[in-house]
């Protein structure tokens, strides 16, 4: 929640600071390096976590394996992206600028670097480093776009620079760290490797088609539209995405308990993750749709008022995706990534050939429309292969039991508890 705020109110100075032309820009330096890494990932970050949990693999040769990996293939990546810069700012990166590309692309092998290690914290839950790491690297970026940005007036060229700076400064601090609970190298086990890659290439499947399925319809818009509506089309995502953080961070501790216990147990949790995932979620959409608009206006400024006409669409596709994060985590813990990656596949399919349909036609909200479609059919998709195979019914999914309400009526009475307990005031000592 700290991070989100906080990456909000930094979004706010951005989009307010730069206008809608170059927020566009930097929505696509921003969106370059996740999507170049994405094609070098490998699935070694959850073979991480399969490796270390299911096998019982040494935590400190998987580290290092990972580490020399992403070393390598981080580099390679970049390196290709630069060869084809001409091409990519002809196209999907339209009108991004020689120099901005660079930044985007230097940030590759670290990011790369930074996705495998926390599979391992994630596998040895050292949550708490990655995500202390992560809340102080937002507030530094919040300080640094405030000085660049908005007091030195250092426009699209400062914030570029910015998140180039706190991405070295998040993964240096992130590799110094991990090596004391882990002491990894860059020495290289051929077995273990090969294990990782041979379980890692089915997740790094169906995490392309994911990526893809999540970010393709944004260099659609840029393709089609340029980088005014890119900026307006992530705007619109920007809020309902929020919501998504919660199966994110469920996901991220669900996924090696399941990888740890028995089918039955793993497919209860599951279903017990997707009622309370819905219950934090659904209401929060609600909100969103009602007063979206209002809150774009207010926030980023008159100018960036056509964001909100696809905010409906976008949030009720982000409701369904929330659902199928969940489940994805019940079939990779039981190595079935396949099953992800088919359905995945189906819905990046449809949701392409729809924006190339809808955008040209109706703009941003056409985009929206079809990433509602398309991630409603793959949330069908999987939750229907997940109940025939779990036996469980979509009420045990969707529809809260009295031990969940109990659960978050439980949560808030120790949250007030302790609330209490911090604002107590001790008595001052008595005197002699």
């Amino acid at each position: 929640m700290i991070w989100m705020i906080t990456g909000n109110v930094c979004g706010i100075f951005l989009a307010r600071w730069l206008g809608p032309h170059d927020r566009g820009l930097l929505a696509l330096a921003l969106l370059l390096p996740s999507t170049a890494m994405t094609f070098v990932k490998l699935g070694i970050s959850q073979a991480n976590v399969y490796c270390i949990n299911r096998e019982k693999t040494p935590i400190e040769a998987v580290a290092s394996n990972a580490a020399a990996l992403a070393v390598v293939s981080g580099v390679l990546s970049a390196i290709v992206v630069w060869l084809f810069r001409h091409q990519l700012t002809a196209t999907v990166l339209r009108d991004l600028p020689l120099w901005a590309l660079a930044f985007a692309v230097v940030r590759i092998p670290p990011l790369l670097l930074d996705d495998y290690l926390y599979g391992v914290l994630q596998a040895t839950g050292h949550f708490r480093l990655y995500n202390v790491r992560q809340v102080v690297g937002e507030v530094i970026r919040l300080v640094l776009v405030v000085v660049t940005v908005v007091v030195l007036n250092g426009g699209l060229a400062a914030a570029v620079v910015v998140q180039a700076f706190v991405t070295m400064v998040n993964v240096g601090w992130l590799i110094l760290a991990a090596r004391r609970v882990f002491p990894f190298t860059l020495r290289v086990d051929g077995a273990i490797l090969r294990r990782q890659l041979r379980f890692g290439f089915k997740s790094y499947v169906q995490t392309l088609t994911s990526h893809l399925l999540f970010r393709a319809d944004l260099f659609l818009v840029s393709f089609f539209l340029g980088p005014a509506p890119t900026a307006f089309y992530s705007m619109s995502q920007r809020f309902p995405e929020l919501l998504l953080e919660i199966p994110q961070a469920v996901g991220l501790v669900l996924y090696p308990r399941l990888a740890s216990v028995s089918e039955d147990e793993a497919h209860r949790l599951t279903a017990q993750a997707c009622r309370r995932t819905l219950m934090l979620i659904v209401p929060g959409a609600v909100v969103l749709v009602s007063i979206g608009e209002f809150l774009i206006t207010l926030w980023y400024g008159r100018a960036y008022a056509p964001a909100s006409a696809p905010l409906p669409w976008v949030t009720v596709g982000v409701v369904m995706m929330a659902l199928y994060l969940i489940v994805t985590r019940d079939f990779t813990s039981r190595n079935l990534q396949q099953v992800n990656t088919a359905v995945g596949a189906v819905a990046l399919t449809s949701n392409f050939l729809l924006d190339l349909y809808m955008i040209p036609r109706w703009g941003i909200v056409g985009a929206a429309v079809s990433v509602a479609i398309a991630y409603s059919g793959a949330c069908a998709m999987l939750l229907f292969l997940y109940l025939r195979a779990s036996g469980l019914s979509l009420t045990d999914v969707v529809v809260p039991k009295p031990e969940d309400w109990r659960f978050f009526l439980d949560a808030g009475q120790r949250g007030i508890a302790r609330g209490r307990q911090l604002m107590k005031v001790r008595p001052a000592p008595a005197d002699g």
